[in-house]
């Protein structure tokens, strides 16, 4: 079934029953309606006879008068009409009880004025004239009784629009609960939750949504897992380059260097004395020499940081920021906080965090107008069902131009998300005010060992 058919057909059961409800409430009361009116009829039809039989059974006309008002007095009340005894001049002998309304809003407005009508017609004893019975119609009562009909009505119409409109708000609301939950699922997609997936709903229409959109979410999924790996791969190749280049420029720069600084030295100690002007050029290549040996190391450890295989991550890390620190002084001061173990982190995640907080520290310096940078390394072993994870955080206090440092296209940032995703991880940069810039990456430890922490 599909949605709009599922919603009509509620929205038609839900008016046919309230309708029918409206219908069979007042027709279940005609029968006392019709009872009420024949009772009247019989009622009025009754006294009259009475009357007329009082007369007959009088001895003379006084008591024939006296029988008919005392009929009149002793009557019950009668429904829309009343009736009184008149006397030859018109003046009431004796009336019915009556109980004159004084007419509501109904009555007010339907009621035109002179609608009462009066019919009279003579009494005789034995030819002798006794006066007149009245008859006069009061439709203030009619009136009266249909004012509260109405009542009752528009308070049963009332409740029978209440409960259909709550009636049809339940439906409508049950009937489009799935949407807020492919708004969820699509909420959750749109955060990064590739995982996200909707149940199968009984509705027609909205499951072939769910089946489209499971489909869409599994194809970015495994995408987005083709393109970490290939990403991974880009940098495992990159890294490899580096360890290439860093090894040819060691293995043959080096020494082409060394060999060039040796007969440098050598050409200024025989010129010594000899040859004055051969001695200060070969004392000048002897110390442009040394200066591109020492530009050689620096591009070495930047190309690859030997320290990470001999002395580990946090000692690498601390020499980095301290090379950093002595250079970048007088800007600002840059320190740095490891926790937990991080001796336990697989080669790939030591490069990563590495090249990280290297690609920071440069940033810092390029774009920054931080007064201090702070690094956080944190490994978080996390509870036993999820993964455990190792934290970046990355705090730059007093920060003003935020327009270089936190461009989405800058070459700079978009490395450091490639590297942190490439790893299965994610990358945030936001503005805390008061505090500064905080740079946050988390990346999953893939390879654990748990039993070696306490050890």
């Amino acid at each position: 079934m599909y949605l709009h058919t599922r919603l009509l057909l509620g929205i038609l059961g839900v008016t046919l029953f309230a309708l029918l409800v409206s219908v069979l409430v007042p027709l279940g009361s005609l029968r006392q309606d019709v009872s009420r009116e024949t009772d009247a009829s019989m009622q009025l039809a009754s006294l009259l006879l009475d009357i007329e039989a009082s007369i007959r059974g009088s001895e003379d006309a006084g008591e024939a008068r006296a029988a008919a008002a005392r009929e009149l007095r002793r009557a019950e009340h009668l429904r829309h009409v009343s009736l009184a005894l008149l006397d030859e001049q018109g003046a009431a002998i004796a009336t019915t009880p009556n109980d004159t309304p004084a007419g509501g809003w109904l009555a007010r407005l339907f009621l035109p004025y002179g609608t009462e009508r009066t019919l009279a017609y003579p009494l005789s004893y034995r030819g002798a004239a006794l006066g007149a019975l009245r008859v006069r119609s009061n439709p203030l009562s009619e009136f009266e009784e249909l004012e509260d009909r109405v009542s009752s009505d528009i308070a049963l119409l009332a409740v029978a629009i209440v409960a259909m409109a709550i009636s049809i708000y339940w439906m409508v609301r049950r009937g489009l609960r799935p949407v807020g939950e492919i708004n969820g699922a699509l909420t959750r997609l749109a955060d990064g939750n590739l995982e996200t997936r909707l149940p199968h709903f009984r509705l027609k229409d909205l499951d072939e949504i769910c089946d489209r959109f499971n489909h869409c979410a599994a194809a970015l999924q495994e995408s987005a897992a083709t393109r970490r790996e290939l990403m991974r791969r880009v940098i495992d190749v990159e890294e490899e380059e580096r360890t290439r280049l860093a090894r040819e420029l060691h293995d043959e720069l080096g020494q082409s260097l060394t060999a060039i600084k040796v007969d440098a030295a050598y050409i200024a100690r025989e010129a010594a004395g000899k040859a004055p002007m051969i001695q200060s050029c070969a004392q000048g290549i002897e110390r442009l020499c040394g200066e591109v040996m020492e530009l050689t190391r620096g591009m070495l450890a930047r190309l690859r940081p030997h320290g990470l295989e001999t002395v580990g991550l946090r000692a690498s890390l601390q020499e980095l920021v301290s090379g950093w620190q002595a250079r970048v002084a007088e800007r600002f001061s840059c320190t740095l906080v490891v926790n937990g173990p991080v001796e336990l982190l697989g080669a790939d995640l030591n490069i990563t965090l590495y090249r990280l907080v290297q690609e920071c520290l440069t940033n810092a310096v390029r774009h920054s107008s931080a007064s201090a940078v702070a690094l956080e390394v944190v490994v978080d072993p996390g509870p036993s069902a999820a993964p455990p994870r190792v934290w970046l955080r990355v705090r730059e206090s007093g920060v003003t131009d935020t327009a270089g440092v936190m461009s989405p296209h800058g070459m700079g940032l978009l490395g450091m998300r490639e590297r942190v995703e490439a790893r299965g991880g994610q990358l945030s940069v936001r503005l805390q005010p008061g505090t500064g810039l905080l740079l946050e990456a988390w990346m999953p430890i893939e390879a654990w060992r748990p039993e070696h922490v306490d050890g």
